[in-house]
């Protein structure tokens, strides 16, 4: 699966190619760097009618007002280059450049205000242009870029912010898992942990799906690792400019790893309790199904009046202390009603626990399935 095909990025795509395919040049804001396949992507949407060009800038270069001008010029119609007092409307019909969808690789501080400019002014040059006939841009920038001007007739935003959810990065770890073989309950835990973990971030959604079931489970250690390799420590500050937070604030799994582990510890609950919670629930149904003559008699002896069905796996659990059952069912009970504490009370379960919870589900032919 290509992450281009999840619904938050080709709804961001569709939008991109919308504004492209209506006439207007796009400035495309990410936090950190292009999500990776974007420009190939785009470029397979689009070359059915405009021939895909790259011109790469030098973020650090000192440019003038009419540098971007100058360098398209240089690079799509030298034979303009002596016109004196050149505009971007003398570019905008001329044969090397017309018909053409440009990215424009390299923006950044030294270059942006120039680039943002001279598409702000193309904008107006191009808009009697037909539409096979015009050029438009794509110009990937951070998210700490201002002074674009969204509405303008010839050139609008795409914000990246929010495009990727917890729901994305599950459908792209279900697709990887599915591949390993991977299947039933422990697929779904280990699924929602790497969506909860990951939490906005593609990258890390990938290379979590690819770790072992127990260090998807546990991915603390994994996550410092990662940490460490991009440079961050517990002192590296929370920005979006620097990637070690979305948009809407919430922290990166490998900065969180290194900064406050508890978030992680939080992520990994929330997936448990999301998947184990149910399970427990419908072990305890199928407990009490499988051994209801017992338990019936148990209820009797203690005088309870409870019905067996409304029983909790508390009560359960205390109820069969001492009983006359299998060791191997109070055990499970047992096991049940810890998982179950655990989880209310906030505390993620230990990877043993976990796994043995989510495999018994998994194989028990009368339990929760994952499809």
């Amino acid at each position: 699966m290509n992450i281009w095909h999840l619904p938050g990025p080709s709804e961001y795509l569709a939008d991109v190619e919308r504004s492209l395919r209506g006439g207007k040049s796009v400035v495309l804001r990410f936090p950190g760097v292009v999500p990776s396949g974007f420009e190939t992507a785009l470029h397979v949407q689009m070359e059915d009618c405009w021939r895909w060009e790259r011109i790469e800038v030098s973020p650090s270069a000192a440019l003038v007002p009419t540098e971007p001008l100058r360098q398209l010029v240089e690079r799509f119609a030298p034979e303009l280059s002596r016109i004196s007092g050149l505009t971007a409307v003398e570019l905008c019909g001329a044969e090397g450049f017309a018909g053409s969808l440009i990215w424009i690789d390299g923006l950044g501080n030294g270059n942006f205000l120039d680039w943002m400019t001279f598409l702000e002014k193309y904008s107006q040059a191009s808009r009697n242009m037909s539409m096979l006939r015009r050029t438009m841009f794509v110009a990937p920038v951070g998210t700490h870029e201002s002074g674009v001007s969204d509405g303008d007739v010839g050139l609008t935003i795409h914000d990246w912010a929010g495009v990727v959810d917890e729901m994305d990065l599950a459908f792209l770890a279900n697709d990887r898992l599915r591949t390993r073989g991977i299947g039933g309950v422990l697929r779904e835990l280990l699924v929602m942990t790497v969506a909860r973990v990951a939490a906005w971030d593609f990258a890390v959604a990938e290379w979590l799906s690819q770790a072992s079931e127990e260090d998807i489970l546990d991915p603390l250690a994994l996550l410092k690792s990662a940490a460490a390799e991009r440079g961050w420590t517990c002192e590296t500050p929370s920005s979006v400019m620097l990637g070690t937070e979305s948009c809407t604030g919430m922290a990166h799994a490998a900065h969180a790893a290194v900064s406050k582990p508890d978030e992680i510890h939080r992520r990994v609950w929330g997936a448990q309790v999301s998947v184990l919670l149910p399970i427990i629930e419908v072990q305890r149904r199928e407990i009490i199904r499988e051994h209801r003559c017992q338990i019936d008699a148990e209820l009797r002896r203690a005088n309870w009046e409870e019905d067996a069905e409304s029983l909790e796996i508390g009560q359960l659990a205390y109820l069969l202390r001492g009983a006359a059952l299998e060791p191997e069912v109070s055990c499970r009970v047992e096991e049940l009603r810890l998982a179950r504490n655990s989880l209310a009370h906030g505390q993620p379960l230990p990877t043993s626990q976990t796994l043995t919870l989510a495999r018994r589900a998994t194989h028990a032919p009368s339990t929760f399935r994952y499809t």
